[in-house]
């Protein structure tokens, strides 16, 4: 059980804990705000990873991992100084950057201090950089990735023509998605009519779908957050488009269909884990784990905690008995694969690439998941 939900180092004698040892692990995590629909499973990912790695004594007898959360308010300068903080406590690692503003922002002064940093969903490039920086998040916009993988079968599959793009013009990562998926529209034979930039913090979208279905695309790309997705597809169906919506996992959450509702049904989403269609027995243990805990399934943005925060474990194993920062840091940079909930992981300079396709599902008009093909 252990082996399934940490992986492998590639480390044949990685180290022992000292008995009874406690790890401070800091975690600045976005519990209120627009983000806070993915920051808080995030959380609860991390807090089942940590009851795991607790019971199973996996960094050895009778040693804990004590995890302190605390919310940064969206502020990227909170995280700075939430992360000096944890510093001074004498924090072994943190979890950190669930978006990229706080990415960019944290990043350079994590790279100039000791304590090392799991980003937990944050896709800014270039983030990982050992051995202060690791990155188990799977980034669906590299070359051949899952955007890319999606966008080639559903284009095949579906046989789109046209279609039109909307971006949160104000969230670098996502304009930079924009261009991934335009792209892989365009390789399909697909003409992309138009991009629309609209904001992260836009709840307003009935001009937007107005603009858009004056051009009856065949297909509606949705680079945006998860709340700005949920209300476009709410406000297309509204104004009678009824052909197909693709977007990131960023759809997947749950809690979208309070914005959405059955505006959300046809929306399609290609993830690396999805609670109802595991890809292995980690994933499964680690969905009844987190029902058992919070009576709700785990979407993608707690199966990032989870990773996130195993991963640091595996770094602390490495580092050994006493496990100072600067040796969990060379512990992390050990770490070559991971049996996540994805499935296997292996790390290239810090970074997690799955090789896998994902998981393609579907909204339905009553809230639920309907998988498609991903052939």
């Amino acid at each position: 059980m252990i082996l399934a939900s940490c992986g492998s180092s590639g480390d044949d004698a990685p180290g022992a804990a000292a008995e009874g040892q406690v790890y401070k692990v800091g975690f600045p995590a976005l519990l209120t705000g627009a983000a806070a629909f993915a920051g808080k499973p995030i959380v609860q990912g991390a807090q089942v990873a940590v009851e795991e790695i607790n019971q199973t004594a996996f960094l050895g007898q009778g040693a804990t991992v004590d995890l302190k959360v605390e919310d940064i308010k969206s502020d990227p300068a909170k995280a700075i100084a939430l992360y000096r903080q944890y510093a001074t406590e004498g924090a072994a690692g943190v979890l950190c950057c669930g978006l990229s503003n706080e990415a960019g922002a944290l990043a350079p002064v994590i790279r100039q201090s000791k304590v090392p940093a799991i980003v937990t969903s944050a896709i800014l490039d270039g983030l990982a950089s050992p051995p202060h920086l690791f990155r188990p998040v799977v980034l669906p916009s590299s070359p051949g990735g899952v955007y890319d993988k999606f966008v080639d079968s559903m284009a095949k599959a579906e046989a789109y023509k046209t279609a039109v793009v909307v971006v949160n013009g104000d969230v670098d990562a996502m304009v930079a998605d924009g261009k991934v998926w335009q792209a892989a529209l365009e390789r399909n034979g697909v003409k992309v009519l138009e991009t629309i930039a609209v904001g992260s913090a836009d709840r307003d979208f009935t001009a937007t779908a107005t603009q858009i279905e004056a051009q009856t695309p065949d297909v509606v790309v949705a680079s945006t957050l998860g709340t700005p997705t949920a209300l476009l597809a709410r406000s297309l169906r509204d104004r009678g488009y009824d052909k197909r919506i693709l977007s990131s996992y960023g759809a997947s959450g749950p809690a979208l269909f309070d914005a959405g509702g059955a505006g959300l049904a046809g929306l399609a989403f290609a993830t690396p884990f999805a609670a109802d269609h595991p890809v292995n027995d980690t994933a499964r243990k680690f969905t009844e784990r987190y029902r058992a805990k919070f009576n709700t399934a785990p979407d993608m943005f707690a199966a990032q905690g989870y990773t996130a925060m195993w991963l640091l474990a595996m770094g602390l194993k490495n580092a050994g008995p006493g496990a100072a920062p600067e040796a969990v840091g060379q512990g992390l940079a050990k770490v070559a694969t991971q049996e996540s909930v994805y499935g296997g992981l292996r790390y290239e300079g810090g970074q997690a690439i799955l090789e896998s396709p994902g998981v393609y599902l579907e909204w339905t008009a009553d809230g639920k998941f309907s998988a498609l093909s991903n052939g």
